[in-house]
This record gives C-alpha cells, structure tokens and sequence, in this order.
C-alpha cells in the first residue's frame, strides 16, 4: 500500500484501486487528529468517549483532505444491514442506525467505516459507478457480510459480481488474531484458517469469501496490515481496550 503525507494527516491507499481516476479512497492512521490519549488522535468514533467536538474536527480533517463534499457513516453493530446512501442522507444528521454496510452511486459522497481490529472492505463497480464499504469483523465475517454486500449491490444496482474491485483493508493479522473459544465462535468448516493453534487468518478468509461471491481474484487487494502490531499507525481494541477508532473511506470523485 501507498503512504501519503498532507498537513500531518497520514494515509494509506491501494495501488489498484488508486488507478481509477474516478475513484477516492484512503485508509486513514490514527495520526493528525486533535484527540487527547486514549484516544490519540485522528479518532472518528463518538462511541468511545472522547470529546464530540474533537471527533467532529477528525472528521472534518479527513473529509477536508479527500475532498469530498459529505462523509456518511454508521452505528456499527457487527450486523448484516445494509443501507443505500442517497441524496437526502448526505446532510449531517448523525449516524445511520445500526448498519454494517453502505452502499452509494452519488459523487462526492465518502462512506466512512470506523475500525480498531475490524477490517473495511471497499467495493468499486466500475461499470455502474457504484461504491461500498463494508464493516468485517470476525462475528460478521462468520455471517457473511461480503457475500451480503455484494448481493446487495446486484439487488440495488445490478452489479455482477465479477466486474467488481474489492480491497480488504488493515485489521488483525494472523499474528494477533487469537481465538480461545474458537470452537464455539467459529463454524467447523472454517477452522481450517488456524494459522497456528488458536490464531487465525481473518485476511485470507475474507478473500476466499470474496471470491466465492464471485469476484476475479485478480480484483482483489489485500492490505496485509495488522492493527494490533502497528502501534504507530493504527488503533486496536484488541491491544488497548480504551482507544479509538481510525476512518476508512471510499467515495465517487465529485
């Protein structure tokens, strides 16, 4: 992934879908914000408690520096709702209730997922000018939220599975992804995605899921970024309990 520098604000973007000049993404570090620790300092969750008029500000600098004209985000619920962002839900209006994806063709528009472990999933169709963006944890994961958000968009916008570009972005890694219960978290068939005893590979499973939903492996990115290791860069639940939440975020250019 690239590293981008602008007015201390750090991201990263994906070298594939970075080439579609009608395409804005970024996945944000926790760097260039004006939150205090924990929750230091790009955070853009009202949940965790900081102070809202800091997020507000985080937020306000991660639009900014995409240049989008709206960002729209969620309460995220480890669910499988969905909700299409149109026209009227661009005004700020708090969070939409209880969603795990967002789905939108309005330019302009950037989907704001907010991650600390979980990864973003971003999906571009080219074909129809569609984007969304998926909150994957693993509780989601074992659901089938990519496959859910794929078929939402053929339902919402008739986009076949196999014109799709998808980027799996930063979470936990098979490095620090633990799971002592593991056999009553997870469905038999997918333990075959222990890394080692009780770690498991939360990135190559949302690849295979990807893929059984249809999609080209060659449209596939993996970030390969773990937030519980990257201290510097990222926020994890995982490693800090208390702490934030970074933005990902993908949008139609305006």
């Amino acid at each position: 992934m690239e590293l981008v520098h602008r007015n201390g604000v750090r991201w990263f973007r994906f070298p594939g879908l970075a080439t579609f000049p009608d395409l804005i993404h970024g996945v944000f570090t926790r760097q260039g914000g004006v939150s205090r620790a924990p929750y230091r300092s790009l955070n853009v969750s009202l949940a965790v408690g900081d102070l809202p008029q800091h997020v507000e500000e985080n937020r306000r600098r991660v639009q900014q520096t995409l240049g989008l004209r709206a960002l729209v985000n969620a309460t995220q619920v480890h669910g499988l709702n969905d909700m299409v962002v149109t026209a009227g839900q661009t005004a700020p209006a708090g969070e939409i209730p209880e969603a795990d994806i967002l789905i939108t063709a309005e330019p302009g528009v950037g989907l704001l997922i907010k991650q600390a472990d979980c990864q973003p999933v971003m999906f571009y169709d080219p074909e129809h000018r569609v984007v969304a963006h998926a909150h994957c944890g693993w509780r989601n994961q074992v659901e089938g939220i990519l496959e859910k958000t794929v078929g939402r968009q053929a339902l919402h916008f008739h986009c076949r599975p196999e014109a799709l570009q998808a980027a799996i972005g930063p979470g936990l890694g098979p490095c620090c992804a633990e799971f002592r219960n593991y056999q009553r978290e997870f469905p038999p068939e997918l333990w075959q995605y222990q890394a080692r005893p009780n770690y498991f590979d939360l990135w190559q499973l949302s690849l295979d899921q990807l893929r059984a939903a249809g999609l080209k492996p060659e449209n596939i990115e993996v970030a390969r970024l773990c937030t519980r290791c990257r201290q510097e860069d990222f926020f994890s639940y995982r490693r800090d309990r208390i702490t934030g939440r970074q933005a990902a975020v993908i949008a139609l250019r305006p």
